[in-house]
């Protein structure tokens, strides 16, 4: 995480630091940013970068946070089911919650280049997972309380069935991913893999009645 030094600066230049960075790691991506151009594009010096974050990795990872904290914020704002009746229609507003803050905040282009260019092998990838980890509290809440009204499986785990969904999404959102164009509408193949995953993640979730049928 970023020294104490550049979270005390003032939060325009905070913006102003962040925002060059996630552009340039969207736009080269992780490996391809030269840490060399980025500080020239941001008008500091290299002191002045160490001065502020550990490495690039570090600096990486606080763009990540920022947009993690921001979106943690959105989900507990939009909360859990309030009752049965609205369970699934509030866990997939729950996934379009996501979804748009990713789009509103140019995240999307940083998912894009993880997915395409971070391998399960890459130095930064098992640190990727845990910078995204609090994000499942919400869902835990939400599979736990779904679980209590009979609405999802209980022969499966929640922490089973969070990696099946995750795993699930992370398929379809691979192939959605490499077809985004900012500024351009979701093409007919994309609103078609959206409504699958939709039904995907729900298939899974719900219990089997006494005849072995959802």
């Amino acid at each position: 995480m970023p020294l104490n030094r550049f979270l005390n600066l003032p939060i325009e230049e905070k913006d102003r630091v962040l925002g060059i960075s996630k552009n340039q790691f969207a736009t080269n991506g992780y490996d391809a940013t030269s840490l060399n151009l980025l500080l020239r594009e941001l008008e500091i010096s290299k002191g002045q970068f160490y001065y502020w974050f550990e490495d690039k990795a570090d600096l990486f990872f606080t763009v990540m946070q920022e947009g993690l904290d921001a979106l943690r914020l959105r989900l507990d704002e939009h909360g859990q089911p309030p009752s049965a009746t609205d369970y699934w229609d509030h866990m997939r507003e729950s996934r379009l919650i996501i979804e748009r803050f990713w789009a509103e905040n140019d995240f999307v282009e940083i998912g894009q280049m993880v997915s395409q260019q971070i391998p399960l092998n890459h130095p930064i990838y098992e640190r990727l997972v845990v910078c995204s980890t609090p994000l499942q509290s919400h869902f835990t809440e939400g599979l736990r309380l779904g679980q209590e009204w009979g609405l999802v499986r209980t022969d499966l785990s929640i922490e089973i069935l969070l990696s099946l969904t995750d795993g699930v999404g992370d398929a379809f959102y691979g192939p959605m991913l490499k077809t985004y164009t900012k500024g351009k509408p979701p093409s007919e193949e994309t609103l078609l893999l959206h409504d699958l995953l939709g039904r995907t993640l729900r298939l899974i979730l719900q219990p089997f009645d006494e005849e072995g049928t959802k």
